[in-house]
């Protein structure tokens, strides 16, 4: 229907580019929502909501902005270059203004000097007769591009602040999160190009009619018979110049290079300063996917629980954490069950050992549902404990309760670090503290920020991490207690509702 209504008023205007830009303040993106030529130029990329010159004059102001030559017209807009080369070197903007708000303009480009005064003016009556309709049309439109939209204008916000030009992101986690979609990942080159105002995907041939079913972004194809070389030309091309470029972190080397030949005079960065900046701090829905996610892995804990019995082999009792995981759903990621002396190695491989009573048990599982992930760590003992257990799991315990006083917004990683360790070593134990103390959770099991002792990572509100300090004992057992933790204005939310003492079976 908004369609219709944007063609007709079209239809009666007449230029070589007609669209139609909608202002969704919900979303935070101005957002591309008609094209009367949508191959050559395309409804793809919401920018932020700007608050330059030209938006105070056409949208706060309610004023046309009328561009009649390539001086006029080439500092306001962003794809000049593409413009440019379809002939289009003037322009008119026309605020379309509902309830005294801003509803986005209408928007037609045209050859140089082609809209004089009379012109303009019949543009505005034009607009004008057909207001209630187009108002009614461009509001259908708010609201249409879900969190993938708003996640890509972030992104593009982000860039500007970095100084970023091109994003250059691999199938995996960060594409995953910025636009949904995971295309097929083999040797041949496949990357989503992401630059200031436009995106696309360099693409397989073989890949790109299954592709097209999840995306509206161009496709730059290649086949196996010329491969990616010209493809990936010509999208740098239409993306413009690149003088700084942001590199998925996980892409395989022979794709980075690939691209990297093709841009030798680009500042090299890493994808973390930009996607994962913003995957730093989780959105409502990742953090009620993660609280999700937390709820099932405590059921799956207390399923262990119930199961634990000597004679059991560590592989049966992970069985049964499996089993929990997916009877909620969820696909179960890793069980570490350590029996033991086995305890003592952090990444144990569950095996064959058969508990035995009087051994304490790392229990560390983790699942996931809906592309999100649980991660926590209880202790079992079966039977009466071990030697000097009680004593060892308080110092522990201790270490975890310092690391989560020591989180609030502001406050460094590395900070969090030293307060649990401070407690270990102090204790005498320093020697037996073997790693971090968390690491970030979210799309994946471990990802930024990373709770280190050399981490500058200022925390902040929506950082999703573990505190998992461990003592671990050569030849007699290890303890570790994980919590999943999540910074607030005040300090920090555990996901967690089971206690962390430790179960005797």
């Amino acid at each position: 229907m908004s369609d219709a209504v944007f063609a007709e008023l079209e239809a009666g205007l007449g230029a070589r580019l007609f669209t139609v830009s909608v202002q969704d303040e919900a979303a935070g993106v101005a957002r591309r929502a008609y094209s009367n030529d949508p191959v050559t130029y395309p409804l793809t990329v919401p920018k932020p909501i700007q608050h330059d010159a030209w938006s105070d004059l056409v949208l706060v102001q309610g004023r046309t902005f009328v561009a009649n030559s390539v001086a006029e017209f080439g500092p306001h807009f962003f794809d000049h270059a593409l413009l440019e080369a379809m002939g289009l070197r003037s322009a008119v903007n026309v605020p379309v203004i509902w309830q005294g708000r801003a509803l986005g303009t209408i928007n037609l480009l045209d050859a140089e000097q082609a809209f004089p005064p009379a012109r303009v003016a019949a543009i505005e009556a034009a607009i004008a007769a057909r207001l209630p309709a187009l108002a009614a049309a461009m509001q259908a439109v708010m609201g249409a591009g879900g969190p993938y939209e708003a996640r890509l204008a972030r992104l593009r916000q982000r860039m500007m602040e970095a100084g970023v030009d091109l994003v250059a992101l691999a199938p995996g986690a960060h594409l995953r999160w910025l636009t949904g979609a995971a295309p097929f990942a083999d040797e041949r080159p496949c990357l989503a190009l992401i630059g200031a105002r436009g995106a696309g995907w360099l693409m397989p041939a073989l890949n790109a009619a299954d592709m097209r079913q999840h995306t509206d972004w161009p496709f730059w194809e290649w086949g196996d018979d010329a491969g990616p070389v010209a493809a990936l030309a010509q999208a740098l091309a239409e993306l413009g110049p690149v003088a700084a470029v942001s590199i998925d972190e996980t892409m395989r080397a022979d794709h980075a290079l690939l691209l990297l030949d093709a841009l030798p005079e680009a500042q090299r960065g890493f994808a973390a300063e930009t996607v994962g900046w913003l995957r730093l701090r989780k959105e409502p829905a990742e953090l009620a996917a993660l609280r999700e996610n937390a709820r099932i892995a405590d059921l799956a804990q207390q399923a262990l629980r119930g199961a634990l019995r000597p004679g059991m082999t560590e592989r049966a009792l992970a069985e049964v954490a499996r089993a929990a995981f997916k009877a909620e759903g969820a696909v179960p990621e890793f069980t570490i069950i350590g029996a033991g002396a086995n305890g003592a190695f952090p990444h144990h491989h569950t095996g064959e050992t058969v508990i035995q009573p009087g051994d304490a048990i790392v229990c560390d599982i983790g699942g996931r549902k809906d592309g999100y992930y649980s991660d926590i760590t209880r202790m079992m003992i079966c039977g009466p404990a071990p030697e000097g257990y009680e004593a060892v799991h308080a110092v522990v315990e201790a270490a975890v309760q310092a690391a989560l006083a020591a989180i609030r917004t502001g406050v460094t990683a590395r900070s969090v670090d030293a307060a649990a360790r401070g407690v270990i070593v102090a204790a005498g134990y320093g020697a037996y503290f073997t790693h971090r103390t968390g690491h970030g959770l979210g799309q994946e099991i471990h990802e930024p920020p990373y709770i280190t002792g050399v981490s500058d990572v200022v925390l902040a509100p929506g950082m999703v991490f573990t505190i998992e300090p461990g003592i671990y004992l050569p030849g007699r057992f290890g303890i570790r207690l994980e919590e999943v933790a999540v910074v607030t204005e005040t300090g920090c939310e555990i996901l967690s509702a089971l206690p962390r003492a430790a179960f005797c079976a």
